[in-house]
């Protein structure tokens, strides 16, 4: 129940998912009241959509239990067959962050992945060597990695199947603001870990100069997206886990100029012929890095 602001919550209110807190306000409204599965899908566009968004104390924003508690059983219908289409940057993405984790720990031997998706990362990871295993919650994504021969496991942490397994390296890559329970994530993360192994995590920076000059248009505020980190609230997440932070930095990525013209429509009225220009161009399909300095990548390890 609101308190007589309409933003405060009360005693009985929406409990922070990080620090357990119910001093939190309303940070956004609600863009939607009706969520399907292709909403969820990592291709999606309509930058600004929201659940509603609450800030509590501690800095975190999440959207309430009343809006997450069918997350998983739409996840599992998720069917996203463009993701494929950027296959060639999200490959050059995983492969820097593969490389930055075998330079931190280069006797590592075995890698799982946690919201694989396709299966890229488990793919480069096999081909380096690795043991590789991969967890995703969207069947037919799930089926396309295995369709490639790779072990991606249909499912979420925990996973019975993998009760027994430990691994040198874990990787969640843009998976954890998807995720209505971090801690219950990070907890899981760090039962899959050899005692000297490393967590990554990679998420958008709610704090990031980016978010701060977009304020609620921010290309990160989707759906899909229910838990907003900044560096110091994720910190505080990972030692409420049982981790410590070891190395932390700005993940750049790659963009076909196809995509990078169309989102740029997204924001100037006007220049969607940017996007119509490019496809009549062979430089549409062509791969770009570019740092935006908007999410923050960080490797844990367990704390003693």
């Amino acid at each position: 129940m609101e308190s007589g602001d309409g933003n405060k919550t009360g005693s009985r209110d929406v409990m922070c998912p990080i620090c357990r807190s119910i001093q939190n306000h309303l940070w956004k409204k609600s863009d939607s009241s009706v969520i399907r599965p292709e909403d969820l899908a990592i291709t999606d566009k309509r930058y600004g959509m929201t659940f509603e968004i609450r800030e509590c104390e501690c800095g975190f924003r999440f959207a309430p239990p009343s809006a997450t508690d069918q997350l998983l059983e739409l996840y599992k219908e998720l069917d996203d067959p463009a993701y494929e289409l950027g296959r060639e940057s999200r490959l050059a993405q995983q492969s820097s962050l593969l490389q930055r984790l075998r330079e931190l720990m280069p006797a590592s031997t075995s890698l799982l992945d946690v919201g694989a998706a396709n299966g890229m990362l488990v793919d480069l990871a096999g081909c380096a060597g690795l043991r590789s295993v991969g967890v995703e919650p969207s069947e037919s994504l799930a089926a396309a990695a295995r369709m490639r021969g790779l072990d991606v496991r249909t499912g979420t942490l925990p996973m019975k199947a993998l009760e027994s397994e430990k691994f040198d390296l874990v990787a969640c890559v843009d998976v954890i603001e998807h995720v209505a329970e971090p801690l219950a994530l990070l907890h899981a993360c760090r039962t899959q870990l050899n005692p000297n192994g490393k967590l990554l995590i990679v998420t958008p920076d709610a704090a990031s100069s980016a978010a701060r000059i977009l304020g609620k248009r921010w290309w990160h505020l989707r759906l899909a997206h229910v838990g907003y980190f900044t560096p110091s609230t994720l910190a505080y997440a990972l030692n409420l886990a049982g981790f410590e932070v070891e190395l932390q930095w700005r993940p750049g990525w790659s963009f076909e100029i196809g995509y990078l013209a169309e989102r740029v429509g997204s924001y100037i009225p006007g220049a969607s012929w940017l996007a119509d220009r490019s496809r009549q161009t062979r430089l549409m399909g062509k791969t770009v890095p570019l740092n935006l300095f908007d999410s923050i990548a960080v490797v844990a390890r367990l704390a003693h």
